[in-house]
């Protein structure tokens, strides 16, 4: 067997989630077996949030903060084993993203160079070193450095996972940021990019109007509180990230604390519960429109399939379906794939197809020039 974990650390800065999953021999399934998800504790999150959101950061921070994920990732990797008997000697190799601090996919140019750039920390050289197994990191960069955008990857695992649909299908994963698959039932390409806001609006919204150590707002409970004003979110939705073409990926970076500000003061004589519905109704309302804008109809799709940690905003799926009220959408645990570990899943599965010298990232996705073989590999 192929045994090989995946790591993901996501936008919403809540965890590390791992998988312990079985890759077939030619790369193309992937079983999963079991996972863990170690939360961030207060003061990591703060730490994480300032290196991600602060426009100048202290450069020694940064590099000790590389250094420290690649120890909590080794951690989890370590309690991963312990929970499943597994020994490293059982394990083929770790599939590690990290913890994204900046994403900036513009091809702006310096010296007549594009300096379309990423970053994601989590030393996988510390990673390898810790737990005694090869480690594949660093996977957006080879994607970037070939003209692409760098996101969304998880459109392989999403083509592997539904190969034998009958029906044009969209899997959504609402991180940090929302991105979305449209596998049509066809021979086409698949459809995938970043919609725009996941969490990451409506967590910072939490923090900000409520606070008292509040990170994110359990079940859509407060949003559903609150009157959606139309007019207010009609302004949001008026950016031009919603107008932009695919291929196209996005950020914290991009909706971010300054995002939010615009957002409260269009509100500003707006109840605060009212407000919160609001901007978290950006976020299905925004996902809704890509794909009645981008998708052509005959690729359209029937089914709905979430996954990442909005599945459990209640708020979000009762708003997508009644934004989206020709599609069925359902959790990814109907198919069996728990909607938590799905990316770590995909990390797992693009580290082996590197190892076998084998791409992993869609042309039609990012926007690169040809199929690339993604991520750095640190051997023990």
């Amino acid at each position: 067997m192929n045994r090989c974990i995946g790591l993901m650390s996501g936008t919403s800065l809540d965890g590390i989630d791992g998988a312990l999953v079985n890759v077939q021999a030619d790369g193309n399934k992937v079983q999963f077996i079991h996972g863990i998800t170690r939360p961030f504790s207060d003061s990591l999150r703060e730490q994480l949030a300032a290196l991600a959101h602060r426009e100048m950061v202290n450069k020694e921070a940064l590099a000790r903060m590389d250094v420290l994920m690649g120890h909590l990732l080794a951690d989890v990797v370590k309690a991963l084993l312990t929970e499943t008997g597994m020994k490293a000697k059982d394990i083929l190799l770790i599939g590690s993203h990290g913890q994204t601090i900046g994403h900036y996919p513009d091809k702006k140019a310096q010296f007549k160079h594009s300096t379309a750039s990423t970053l994601q920390i989590g030393d996988g050289d510390v990673i390898a070193a810790r737990t005694g197994i090869p480690v594949v990191s660093d996977f957006r960069r080879r994607d970037m450095a070939a003209g692409g955008v760098g996101a969304p990857l998880i459109p392989l695992l999403d083509s592997l996972l539904f190969s034998e649909r009958k029906h044009s299908i969209c899997c959504l994963n609402i991180g940090g940021i929302a991105n979305i698959t449209v596998l049509p039932a066809g021979e086409s390409e698949p459809i995938a990019f970043d919609t725009g806001p996941g969490n990451c609006l409506s967590d910072l919204a939490i923090a900000r109007l409520i606070g008292k150590g509040q990170h994110f707002d359990t079940n859509g409970e407060n949003a559903f509180r609150g009157r959606v004003h139309d007019e207010i979110l009609d302004r949001a939705m008026d950016d031009r990230y919603f107008d932009q073409l695919p291929p196209k990926a996005t950020g914290r970076e991009y909706f971010d604390e300054k995002f939010l500000d615009f957002l409260l003061e269009l509100g500003r004589d707006v109840p605060f519960e009212d407000m919160l519905a609001t901007i978290s109704c950006l976020t299905p309302k925004s996902i809704a429109a890509a794909l009645r804008r981008f998708v052509p109809a005959d690729d359209f799709p029937t089914e709905l399939i979430v996954s990442g940690g909005g599945v459990r905003n209640r708020f979000f799926m009762e708003k997508l379906k009644d934004y989206l009220p020709e599609l069925e959408v359902n959790s990814s645990e109907k198919y069996g794939i728990d909607p938590d570990f799905k990316e770590a899943m995909g990390f797992a599965l693009m580290g082996y197809r590197t190892m076998k010298a084998l791409p992993s990232s869609i042309p039609a996705v990012t926007g690169a020039t040809s199929q690339q073989i993604l991520g750095k590999i640190s051997l023990t």
